[in-house]
């Protein structure tokens, strides 16, 4: 704001940044939580580890929506600060 960015642009970024965070955050978690099913199968091959795609689509949309409702919080406490204010606890 400091800069002349509007309250809009603030919390777009803000939320914008919390919604990459998020998406990366599920994605790994995604990647982590179906290798170690496979790995475990491909190791012992007698063990089926099921993986719903349910279960990853819940968990993805899960962190998510957290993300985001966590990034409005900071992005509107942002926004409405002074510019003055907010460079002097920087």
């Amino acid at each position: 704001m400091a800069l002349g960015a509007s309250r809009k642009e603030v919390l777009l970024q803000f939320l914008l940044e919390a919604m990459l965070i998020s998406v990366l955050g599920g994605v790994t978690g995604i990647v982590v939580g179906v290798a170690a099913p496979l790995s475990v199968r491909l190791f012992v091959p007698e063990i089926a580890l099921p993986v719903s795609l349910q279960s990853i689509a819940v968990a993805f949309f899960v962190s998510v929506f957290l993300g985001l409702l966590f990034g409005v919080l900071p992005a509107n406490r942002a926004s409405n600060l002074n510019p003055t204010e907010a460079l002097r606890y920087e």
